[in-house]
């Protein structure tokens, strides 16, 4: 139907929208904190945005399993403190072309690592949408010139973004086991609160006197990516994974973050938006397109056996 295709492709978008306005909040922060006050800040605010939600999920929603809490712990500890501490380090030491040409290909780990680790089911056209997609975004990162790519050197900047993606990927992962369990809210709020508790432990040595120097940009910063893409973003990215999968999720969301990023950049700094921007947002529009009709696809396979027993 309509409406199964439409359904994760408006998830994903929104989610890349809302993570796409975090890179140009970013500017406004990193310049006044460290990688670990700026995480940290933006976490607290995610918090007490999710924790305000609890008015409409009431009380069932804060209910776990013993069993999984690790399990959530580690979503704290990879998607909100591995995942952004290793980004904002590797940008000290490394070219913002390498971390996001390394960060495009999120995806392609991450479909690794879910076809390994929980065996998910993924057809030639996830395959194929998945690298029309990534083509676009290596074309829009490296301008059309393939020198840029090959001429990349690897350095201590991009080990770093490299253990970011990892990060991302285990967060990936973990995601698509407690949503059989959890709702997406569920899962967030627990994500932001591990994040901080681990984050506290380690700002304990931190220079706070910076907070008290911020400017109102970077507040203003801090509290669209607490709210928008921490909290909001998070929880839209939740549900993509249990309505998708991570694969496709992971694809879907990074191969779009590239082109809300270029839109943004022109709408607040007046970057322009050049053929090969268009040519790649068409690259990417046409890889998600495979990706995300092969599911609903899939999904009729699934449900064939079913109708013959």
């Amino acid at each position: 139907m309509l409406r199964d295709r439409l359904q994760p492709l408006l998830l994903t978008a929104l989610t890349s929208l809302l993570f796409a306005g975090s890179f140009i909040a970013g500017k406004y922060t990193t310049v006044e904190l460290s990688p670990i006050l700026t995480t940290l800040l933006r976490y607290v605010i995610a918090l007490l945005f999710l924790s305000s939600l609890l008015i409409h999920y009431k009380k069932p929603a804060l209910i776990v399993q013993s069993k999984d809490v690790l399990k959530l712990v580690l979503l704290g500890l990879f998607g909100v403190v591995g995942y952004h501490y290793f980004f904002f380090l590797s940008l000290r030491h490394t070219a913002i072309a390498n971390t996001a040409i390394i960060n495009a290909f999120n995806p392609v780990i991450t479909g690794i690592a879910a076809a390994l680790f929980i065996r998910e089911r993924l057809t030639m056209q996830n395959y194929l949408g998945g690298a029309i997609a990534l083509l676009g975004v290596l074309a829009l990162l490296s301008k059309g010139d393939v020198n840029r790519l090959v001429g990349l050197q690897i350095n201590l900047g991009d080990g770093l973004m490299l253990c970011a993606v990892l990060s991302w990927v285990v967060y990936s992962l973990l995601i698509k086991v407690l949503s059989q369990r959890y709702s997406g809210f569920t899962i967030s709020l627990y994500t932001a609160l591990f994040g901080v508790v681990l984050l506290l432990l380690l700002s304990l040595r931190e220079d706070w006197a910076t907070v008290a120097r911020l400017s109102p940009a970077a507040i203003a910063s801090l509290i669209y990516m607490g709210v928008g893409a921490s909290g909001l973003g998070y929880f839209l990215y939740n549900l993509s994974v249990k309505a998708i999968g991570p694969t496709r999720a992971s694809s879907s969301v990074y191969s779009l973050v590239p082109v809300f990023v270029a839109l943004l950049a022109f709408a607040f700094f007046r970057q322009p938006v050049t053929g090969l921007m268009l040519f790649s947002i068409s690259l990417i529009i046409l890889g998600l397109h495979f990706a995300l009709k092969s599911e609903v696809q899939v999904r009729k396979q699934e449900k064939k056996p079913d109708a013959d027993d």
